[in-house]
């Protein structure tokens, strides 16, 4: 079963420059109908079944917010910060070994998807066996990425390359090292180094005096709010670029390049190199990854860090079942209708139409959305 939909992007271009950008989705509602009426743990078992990308976070999602709701004793399962934090640094690392190659035309390394996709499965495995121990499960997968982002994300220690803080010395790396996220990097600096460079604000942390004032009464009070999310009235980005904006090199590059596609990327490196040395490190839950809220009786709200961005899940239960159920997908804050694409995007110039799709194409794999999505050209008079 799947509910996810796809975005939609229609171009109004004039054979020049694109003037105008029109997104629409087809999935914030879909949960809504399919969870309505069942019972806790019926919810908590369906929901991680019903997303291709990030089951595990769609799945402490909806446990967290059940949970908060009053819903623990019902069947639900407890909630692990580092399953979720695996997850991301498991999508991460396609990202950057599969995606971000073929957003430029590069081969991509899919044969480390797997050993990737097996040392988190055994992880989440063991975390959910013995919940109170997870240190073993964790510096065993920290052992297996690990080697893979040294060998051929990085092209060395990836807690050592952290320590970088100077933009030029990142100009460096990405020139002299021959590793596909370097090489993705620089042939983006040498084709299209401000592409998607949006003025969109990045999301600020859930400790932002709006979020309690502006951002939950606005997911509470209207139905349509996963439909063009928010952050106190004004369009927000989030992702890896938005928790790591205070990180040394990302700010530097940040400061230089602008909310870019190429800061966008960077960022991802770092967060993953920062998960890196968590994991090897780690003595206790990912800490950050879920946070939930009890705001009243049998009313709960969730919110999950992903490899993409913020995920909120908001329940209500009545009489011991879903009255309400609202997801607000990282994809959705990311793909406001005059958020960070919209704003990266309109003024692109282009020879031609088949040059603009690419162009938008990479801008969008760069907001990293987690629907699949197509790209129609509207030439205007």
């Amino acid at each position: 079963m799947s509910i996810e939909g796809e975005i939609g992007v229609t171009l109004h271009w004039d054979g020049s420059r694109v003037r105008h950008l029109t997104l629409a989705s087809t999935r914030p509602l879909a949960a809504a109908r399919v969870l309505l009426g069942r019972s806790p743990g019926d919810a908590a078992a369906l929901v991680p079944r019903l997303y291709a990308l990030c089951g595990h976070a769609q799945g402490a999602a909806c446990a967290a917010a059940l949970r908060a709701a009053g819903a623990g004793d019902d069947g639900v399962p407890a909630v692990a910060g580092w399953t979720v934090a695996l997850e991301a640094l498991q999508e991460t690392l396609w990202r950057l070994l599969v995606d971000a190659p073929r957003w430029l035309s590069l081969p991509p390394q899919l044969a480390l998807a797997a050993p990737a996709r097996a040392a988190v499965a055994q992880a989440v495995a063991a975390l959910q066996a013995q919940p109170a121990q997870p240190r073993p499960a964790l510096v065993d997968a920290a052992a297996v990425l690990g080697d893979i982002a040294q060998q051929h994300v990085y092209g060395g220690d990836p807690v050592a390359w952290l320590s970088n803080a100077d933009a030029a010395a990142f100009d460096h790396w990405r020139d002299d090292t021959n590793t596909l996220p370097a090489r993705a990097l620089a042939l983006l600096a040498a084709t299209a180094p401000s592409l998607g460079r949006s003025d969109t604000a990045l999301m600020p942390g859930l400790d932002d005096s709006a979020w309690e004032s502006a951002v939950v009464p606005a997911l509470l009070q209207d139905p349509l709010f996963a439909q063009a999310p928010t952050w106190g009235g004004r369009p927000v980005e989030t992702g890896a670029l938005a928790r790591c904006r205070d990180q040394p090199l990302v700010a530097a590059l940040i400061a230089r390049d602008g909310h870019s596609a190429a800061t966008r990327l960077a960022a991802r490196l770092v967060e993953a190199a920062a998960l890196l040395r968590d994991l090897a490190t780690a003595d206790g839950d990912a800490v950050g990854w879920v946070r939930a809220w009890p705001l009243g009786a049998g009313l709960g709200l969730a919110a999950v860090q992903t490899a993409r961005g913020l995920l909120l899940h908001l329940v209500r239960l009545a009489d011991g079942r879903i009255a309400d159920y609202r997801i607000v997908a990282p994809t959705e804050w990311n793909f406001h209708p005059q958020g960070a694409l919209f704003r990266g995007i309109v003024g692109t110039s282009a020879p031609d139409d088949t040059t603009l799709r690419a162009r938008t194409g990479l801008a969008v794999q760069a907001l990293d959305p987690c629907v699949g999505f197509r790209v129609e050209v509207v030439r205007d008079a």
